[in-house]
């Protein structure tokens, strides 16, 4: 049998405390240096789910108006509260079809004409509240990024990457 030397059996140990606090500390400088691009990217997801979902249920809203035809109640999509951004639901009188909760912080929808408070589509699938482009402008938080969804009086709604006309 051979005995090892003791200074042999100390180097296998593992690590020491100083090491381990020298990576701790590396991955702290590491993760700071991430973190403000992990939140830009955290609201770009946000706004492209909005989106997302805003155009599912427009599509859903018109679909449901061309196929239920000649109803007592228009489908109607509105928007939780007096905000776009606290959520919306597509309701077809009391009867409600689809509902979202809240799009998430740093994500602001925002929808023009500014008088509408809600979007109506009658039977044929057209909104029937304005005549005019109804769009909806989202934005993240610091307004570097921007999408924007219109809704032409014929109902059909259309999702572009680049900021709403005015």
């Amino acid at each position: 049998m051979h005995a090892q030397p003791p200074l042999a059996r100390q180097a296998s140990r593992g690590v020491t405390l100083i090491e381990l606090m020298i990576t701790v500390a590396v991955l702290a400088v590491l993760m700071s240096i991430a973190a403000p691009s992990f939140r830009e990217i955290m609201e770009s997801q946000r706004m492209r789910a909005a989106a997302f979902d805003l155009m599912a249920d427009l599509t859903l809203a018109r679909n449901e108006a061309l196929k239920r035809g000649n109803i007592p109640a228009p489908v109607t999509l509105s928007p939780a509260s007096a905000d776009w951004a606290e959520g919306w639901s597509v309701t077809v009188g009391t009867e409600v079809l689809s509902q979202r909760n809240k799009v998430g912080s740093g994500v602001a929808p925002k929808l023009t004409p500014t008088n509408l408070a809600k979007l109506t589509f009658d039977r044929n699938g057209r909104v029937s509240n304005t005549t005019d482009v109804a769009r909806f402008s989202l934005s993240n938080s610091s307004g570097t990024r921007k999408r924007c969804i219109s809704l032409d009086p014929s109902g059909r709604p259309k999702s572009s990457t680049a900021a709403c006309p005015t």
